[in-house]
């Protein structure tokens, strides 16, 4: 349930991800998913429109920075597309980033993994407690409000993982 599309929208459990996009002409791009705890490797390949696409070119960590906080990612190398005369070539540019995003339940001891953790725990207890009295909706102990059907009840609960929901 905390994984489904009224939730995060995707598997909270640390994971593999690639993600293409397109990068601005400042070099910047955002990454899907959220939140990131390891870039693993990130290429980048150009298209002047006239040719197909430059094969993809590897980066080493110099040529980019990541913003964890806000998933974004600035990559240097970008710029560097400038042609004869000194005139900017018009180039579209494209990332490939593989990175992991998500929580180790196992290990993770922090304030948003808890806080995830208690969500899910809320939720297994209401469904129990629901299908234990024969009831689609109940009042809940804890002093929450009680809501009239169990879709707007659920929703509530899983309204703080929507910030995990892929991006674009």
């Amino acid at each position: 349930m905390c994984e489904s599309e009224y939730g995060a929208g995707r598997p909270l459990e640390l994971q593999s991800f690639t993600d293409i996009v397109s990068l601005y002409d400042s070099g910047i791009a955002f990454i899907k998913r959220s939140p990131i705890v390891a870039i693993t490797s990130v290429s980048t390949r150009t298209n002047d429109g006239a040719s197909y696409p430059s094969s993809w070119q590897a980066l080493t960590t110099n040529d980019y920075s990541v913003d964890t906080e806000i998933n974004q990612i600035n990559i240097s190398s970008a710029l560097n597309n400038w042609g004869l005369l000194g005139r900017r070539r018009s180039l579209s540019s494209e990332a490939k980033i593989v990175y992991t995003s998500g929580f180790d339940f196992s290990t993770d001891t922090s304030q948003e993994a808890n806080a995830i953790r208690s969500i899910c725990g809320r939720i297994v207890s209401y469904m129990a407690t629901a299908v234990a009295i024969g009831k689609a909706s109940i009042t809940d102990t804890d002093g929450f409000q009680s809501f009239v059907s169990t879709d707007n009840y659920l929703s509530a609960f899983l309204f703080p993982l929507g910030k995990y929901r892929p991006h674009g």
